[in-house]
């Protein structure tokens, strides 16, 4: 009886451990897979987890490429996920949208969940990519136009100089303004449709200014280091704000 006792309680640990790890390693699957994640984070004491799990499932289904994951935050495997996505205090159940770099492009709680603002925060590989840069402390300098416009080569050579310059800490992209795929991130940033510009935002996230396609590479790094007040967006939006203009 004894021996049948230990057995049982070595399979339900071993079982909890299996069961633990499957959040975890779910997370870690879609990230490979390119996969966004709609994050539900809960405990026992929240209040409306099933009807916010049920309102990101629907989002779900009218996205692409993402995934419904799960996350308890009283469970002690979950320390670390907990930690890294600042959990500790944050009020439940919400709701992480969750790049597949990792990163946090936006959350909302119960009392402001829709299915529709779930969707708006999901973001593209080039909004990821600059938000990773913010959470590294790198500036960005965001090059919007159409994808074949004429000054397009010339204001990304002077980008690529500006980088140099700043020690490459700096990311640069382009968004090209006729994308569907860019939709969210053009919606956030609303840069000038009608021509190419250069919008510049600080290592902390904040928006320095916008440049024509004819600037140097002098005045990009010169916006870079503008002194700016007031606060910063590191981490994408969340129900109420955005990392925008």
């Amino acid at each position: 009886m004894k021996r049948l006792s230990v057995f049982i309680i070595c399979t339900l640990f071993a079982m909890a451990n299996i069961f633990a790890q499957s959040a975890k390693s779910d997370l870690e699957k879609a990230q490979k897979s390119g996969k966004s994640i709609y994050l539900v984070v809960t405990d026992k004491a929240a209040k409306g987890a099933d009807a916010l799990e049920k309102i990101a499932n629907d989002a779900n289904k009218k996205s692409k490429n993402t995934a419904v994951i799960k996350l308890d935050r009283d469970d002690k495997a979950n320390a670390d996920l907990v930690s890294k996505y600042r959990l500790a205090g944050a009020p439940l159940p919400l709701v992480l949208v969750v790049a597949s770099n990792g990163v946090v492009s936006g959350s909302i709680d119960y009392a402001n969940a829709t299915t529709e603002k779930l969707i708006s925060f999901l973001p593209s590989k080039t909004q990821a990519d600059v938000l990773l840069g913010f959470e590294n402390g790198k500036a960005a300098l965001i090059v919007c136009g159409k994808k074949n416009a004429k000054d397009k080569e010339a204001i990304e050579t002077e980008c690529k100089n500006a980088m140099t310059s700043l020690g490459n800490k700096a990311t640069q992209v382009f968004v090209d303004v006729d994308s569907k795929d860019e939709a969210n991130f053009l919606a956030l940033i609303k840069p000038d449709l009608t021509k190419t510009t250069v919008l510049v935002f600080n290592g902390k996230g904040q928006y320095t200014g916008t440049l024509e396609a004819t600037a140097k590479s002098k005045d990009l790094v010169a916006s870079v280091n503008k002194k700016m007040g007031g606060g910063c967006c590191p981490g994408g939006k969340s129900s109420s704000s955005g990392c925008g203009k």
